[in-house]
């Protein structure tokens, strides 16, 4: 995971510099500009030429490869990209492509090559993204046209803003305020930018021709789940995950370790909260190492501004979790570790939230609401989750929302995922998947808070903290 800017317009190398040194954190391990059809890296960015009315930018955080600074160019495309593309390998094959750096991201240059002709960028984009199986953000540029463009569920984040002088992109919104802009844009997956221009490239995603057999839909889940857990730990020797001892984490971790990765579980929470005891317990019924870490109202109040300016939200909910997964991966980077998975996605896949159950007896608009949430979702959550970990220079990465399990997840009928207007537990056929993969019977069946409840954390904010003028004037 890595940060990309570029900026188009009049006077704009010193905020070419501004918004690679804010966005630092998402990328420590090298930096790159390109300028007047020329790369410079590191220390050499500094001799960039001061008349391009065009530039992009990238700040590293070397997962795959060996610190493999972008932009990377081939004859007259130049790409920056913050990606993680796992099926890198099949296509390498597929189109027979050499590449000259170890980068997964080389392939996504490649490809675009591969379809380019004189002046047709956006249809040499457009084919490409078909055959990517991964999560990206990258802009693309021929020396007379450039595209923005993310993957179609958003985990990867990409914001925009312009005024007279110049129009600007960037990972997180802070890199776009230090320049001076007001107005600031989510660019939605379902978009693109083209030469300052947003085009529509995809639809939103939509549930049909659902299952009509469980054990088949149970089978086809359990298939996707374990293969999309797999490719996400390619040329990994460890990883960590945030643990919430739910059947959501609890799955991957048993994945995890019968793909015999070296995973440690990371778990915050008050002392006697929910989540930290039961991450304790489940931690060692299914034998896997877990950090922990108690926190209390001085550490929430030492957080709470960084938490803020790091989510670039207000809104205390998002605060909340924000929070807990900002201090868990803060706890993770303690131990050197760079990546961290997550079961986000879950809920929305599964129909795991509370509210849902309300709107059993009316199917169509329950169908309606699920399939708003996971396209919003880049919004509500992605991002927030993004920021929070990068802010710790550490790469998410989120299993559910692998392609395939989505694909499989939106053919769920709704009897597969509730069983009533009452029901506590909810995503059922994703529970029964959890255990017959390994995860114990009690940990699968365990109704689950949400995350900032689990640990406690909301309640401090609520009931401590916002009553405070110093905090209340933070949101304000």
């Amino acid at each position: 995971m890595c940060s990309i800017i570029g900026i188009n317009g009049k006077n704009i190398q010193d905020k070419v510099f501004i918004m690679l040194d804010t966005l630092n954190h998402r990328g420590p391990d090298g930096h790159g500009v390109y300028s007047d059809n020329r790369v410079f890296y590191n220390e050499d960015i500094k001799k960039m030429s001061g008349d391009s009315s065009f530039v992009l930018g990238h700040n590293l955080l070397s997962i795959i490869g060996n610190n493999e600074s972008q932009p990377l160019k081939s004859n007259n495309l130049v790409l920056v990209s913050n990606a993680e593309l796992y099926n890198y390998k099949e296509l390498i094959n597929q189109f027979n492509i050499t590449i000259k750096t170890n980068s997964d991201c080389e392939v996504i240059l490649k490809l675009i090559e591969y379809y380019y002709e004189e002046d047709n960028l956006k249809e040499a984009v457009l084919k490409t993204i078909t055959h990517l199986d991964g999560d990206y953000a990258f802009c693309v540029s021929d020396g007379n046209n450039y595209m923005v463009i993310r993957d179609e569920i958003g985990v990867k984040p990409v914001y925009y803003g312009f005024n007279r002088d110049y129009f600007a992109f960037a990972s997180e919104q802070k890199a776009l305020k230090e320049i001076g802009l007001d107005e600031i844009y989510n660019l939605k997956p379902t978009e693109a930018i083209f030469n300052n221009e947003i085009i529509k490239i995809r639809k939103e995603k939509v549930r049909s021709d659902f299952f009509m057999d469980y054990d088949y839909a149970k089978d086809s889940l359990k298939k996707v789940i374990m293969n999309s857990v797999s490719k996400r730990t390619q040329n990994l020797d460890k990883v960590a995950l945030l643990f919430s001892a739910g059947v959501d984490s609890t799955l991957i971790a048993v994945l995890l370790k019968q793909l015999g990765i070296d995973v440690t579980l990371y778990t915050i929470g008050t002392e006697n909260s929910q989540d930290l005891k039961f991450a304790i317990k489940t931690a060692s019924e299914i034998g896997i190492p877990i950090k922990t870490k108690v926190i209390n109202k001085v550490d929430v109040e030492n957080a709470f501004e960084t938490v803020i300016n790091t989510i670039e939200d207000t809104n205390l909910m998002k605060i909340g979790v924000g929070m807990t997964i900002y201090l868990t991966s803060k706890l993770a980077k303690e131990d050197n570790q760079k990546v961290i998975f997550s079961g986000q996605g879950a809920d929305e896949l599964f129909a795991g939230y509370n509210r849902y159950k309300n709107k059993f007896n009316t199917p169509l608009e329950l169908i309606e609401e699920l399939d708003y949430d996971l396209n919003e979702m880049y919004e509500v959550n992605l991002e927030r989750d993004d920021k929070a970990t990068m802010a710790n220079s550490m790469e998410l990465r989120v299993p559910y929302l692998d392609k395939d399990v989505i694909e499989v997840a939106m053919q769920m009928p709704i009897k597969f995922l509730l069983n009533s207007n009452s029901d506590n537990l909810r995503k059922h056929i994703l529970r029964e998947v959890a255990y017959e993969l390994g995860v114990p019977h009690n940990i699968a069946y365990r109704p689950k808070k949400a995350a900032q409840y689990g640990t406690g954390i909301d309640k401090i904010i609520r009931k401590k903290i916002i009553k405070q003028d110093y905090f209340k004037n933070l949101i304000n």
